[in-house]
């Protein structure tokens, strides 16, 4: 079995035009979902082998919550520039390259890739596509597989999608 968790990186900041858009980094409600998100997570009781992310400054720093949040060390996430993408067959490359012993895996990426991706993988026999996921906002997908490199369209089981909204407290 191998989980794949695909995660939005959290709110980014649009207040520098001289930044590149890779410099970006989490703007105020980035920072305050991020942790709230990671702790979410956490508290289902999640176990991630390793955690990919794009390079880009605001998907490291929501890499970093969600690290912190699992016990992973900082030093153990991975940067893969292939993850910095707004295409499908590279996220999939990408996935189908990580290594075998890691039974589950979180990927920080960006939209609308993150997105399409995981409508991608997801078994055709659920309801309703996703149709957006927002900031800091996770999916959970589990597939019958030994191996990443077997992964194919539609062939995933949908666990859980959360996001910062989700849970929030009607006022």
């Amino acid at each position: 079995m191998k989980t794949l968790y695909l995660l939005r990186h959290a709110k980014s900041s649009w207040d520098d035009p001289s930044l590149d858009d890779q410099q970006r980094p989490l703007n105020k409600r980035g920072l305050r979902d991020a942790p709230v998100m990671a702790q979410r997570f956490a508290d289902k009781k999640v176990k991630v082998d390793a955690i990919w992310t794009s390079p880009a400054q605001r998907a490291v720093e929501t890499a970093h919550y969600f690290a912190r949040a699992l016990q992973v060390p900082r030093k153990e996430i991975e940067l893969h520039a292939r993850l910095y993408t707004s295409a499908i067959n590279d996220l999939l490359l990408e996935i189908r390259s990580c290594p075998d012993e890691v039974k589950r895996l979180l990927v920080v990426g960006h939209n609308p890739v993150i997105t399409e991706f995981a409508n991608l993988l997801i078994d055709c026999g659920r309801d309703t596509e996703i149709e957006l996921i927002p900031t800091c906002g996770i999916v959970a997908i589990e597939f019958s597989l030994s191996s990443w490199r077997q992964i194919e369209e539609k062939e995933g089981q949908f666990l859980f999608f959360d996001y910062p909204k989700k849970g929030a407290t009607p006022v």
